[in-house]
């Protein structure tokens, strides 16, 4: 059997979109090793070829993964795999967690200092909610360590009539993310978030390796269901070495 098919199968069973094959370029012959750092991708014609795909959609993947720092193409010279980056890439516009971005980037997030809680009263927080989902609001926070380092700060506030206690606590300790959970239970469709730059503030150096009046990233999301509702609301609060953001922009169509 052509070595080729399983790969298109794959896609063909799911959308054939420009994102899908570029996860599975990324998957299949990056990430796994199988394209050593600073040797060429196959052509467009033969990627073309294994996923089933037509020229567009393959040029607007690699177009995708050179602009997340994954490979450098130049006219008439292909693709070079890049040498991976010290920062987790995140393409703002994909709704997935940190730590799919850093599996993706062939890096992993320890999970340390987990508080999983019944939200305090005085916290301001809960106020997103409608009154009904506020008296039984669970507070998820955690650092997220990589190499031993502590670069990011996170808090999820979610009510427990979206993830129950008990499945949240259980279901955590397996992904390590609120946002995977609800992503993989179909609970989460989109997320309206601001992200802006700060300064560590003493309380926040408590919680990641950096002085106080270091310059931080913080992240504010909402995320809601299909029908709009708020599922979660969280606060990141991020170390710029460990993380680089990129989104593309578009002209409106008139």
């Amino acid at each position: 059997m052509d070595s080729r098919e399983p790969h298109a199968a794959r896609i063909r069973q799911r959308m054939l979109l420009q994102t899908e094959i570029r996860n599975a370029i990324l998957d299949d012959l990056i990430l796994s090793g199988e394209i050593p750092t600073g040797e060429k991708l196959p052509s467009e014609a033969e990627l073309c070829e294994t996923y089933a795909a037509s020229r567009v959609t393959v040029r607007s993947a690699l177009q995708s993964l050179a602009e997340q720092g994954f490979i450098q193409t130049r006219r008439g010279s292909g693709s070079i795999v890049l040498p991976r980056a010290k920062t987790i890439a995140s393409h703002l516009t994909r709704l997935v967690s940190f730590d799919t971005y850093a599996d993706q980037a062939g890096e992993s997030f320890e999970t340390v200092d987990l508080i999983i809680e019944d939200c305090p009263d005085d916290d301001a927080r809960r106020d997103a909610f409608p009154a009904h989902q506020r008296k039984n609001l669970a507070r998820v926070s955690r650092a997220k360590a990589r190499h031993g380092q502590r670069v990011a700060w996170i808090i999820d506030y979610v009510p427990d009539e979206v993830l129950g206690r008990e499945l949240l606590v259980r279901e955590f300790g397996r992904t390590g993310s609120v946002l995977d959970i609800l992503i993989e239970r179909d609970l989460a469709q989109f997320a309206d978030c601001r992200l802006e730059p700060v300064l560590v503030t003493a309380a926040l150096a408590q919680h990641v390796d950096a002085a106080p009046g270091s310059p931080a990233l913080q992240m504010n999301e909402l995320t809601c269901n299909r029908d709009g509702d708020l599922v979660d609301r969280s606060e990141s609060w991020m170390l710029p070495g460990a993380f680089e953001f990129s989104f593309r922009r578009n002209r409106d169509s008139l």
